[in-house]
């Protein structure tokens, strides 16, 4: 039996150049448009699951209404909560923090938590236990998983089993705004998961 599982990042939002996690900032219109576009590129999608932050939840409502396909609203796959320095400007954050600063966050993120920020063990912890969920349950449903950068940067790393508080998924993987990554799950006859990426 084989799912495979779209995950797609939202594109820009109204705040451009701006740390956004748990801030809820939607998307312009153009940018929902884009966003539209690319979801269609995701074919015979039977379930649509979306982080509740609306620059995510905007363009999914819209795409499993046209498409008829239930959604369902997913806290674990929300983007990590940075604390007093979320939605500030990266400017502004590059010269007024300290101790940890957001250079020491960006170098060793399991370090360095943002002041009344989310641990990055916690928002890893989260992730892990959402894609639990996912592969302990064999279906051969295509899902559309609309999320952020953070959140398919966690599941890359756990696909591909890298080393636990290793910055590589981090610092290695590219996820632009809009990006689709495409997953493969094969569940054998004893009901074990298989995930692959699919370039």
């Amino acid at each position: 039996m084989l799912k495979t599982i779209f995950l797609v990042r939202h594109t820009e939002t109204v705040k451009t150049n701006h740390l956004i996690g748990a801030s809820d900032v939607p998307l312009p219109l153009a940018s929902l448009e884009r966003l539209q576009n690319q979801l269609d590129e995701c074919t015979n999608i039977q379930k649509v699951i979306s982080s509740p932050r609306q620059r995510c939840s905007q363009a999914a409502r819209i795409f499993s209404e046209a498409h008829q396909v239930p959604l369902a609203i997913e806290p674990k796959i929300q983007e990590m909560d940075f604390g007093d320095w979320d939605g500030h400007c990266y400017e502004w954050l590059w010269q007024n923090t300290a101790n940890p600063s957001i250079g020491d966050f960006w170098q060793d993120p399991w370090s360095h938590t943002p002041p009344n920020g989310e641990p990055m063990t916690s928002f890893e912890k989260r992730v892990e236990s959402w894609w639990q969920e996912i592969v302990s349950s064999p279906n051969d449903d295509d899902i559309l998983v609309v999320t952020h950068g953070g959140v398919i940067k966690a599941l890359l790393a756990i696909v591909l089993a890298l080393p636990q508080k290793s910055a590589t998924h981090l610092n290695c993987f590219e996820v632009g705004y809009g990006c689709i990554v495409r997953l493969s799950v094969y569940f054998d006859n004893n009901g074990a998961a298989w995930p692959k990426v699919v370039f």
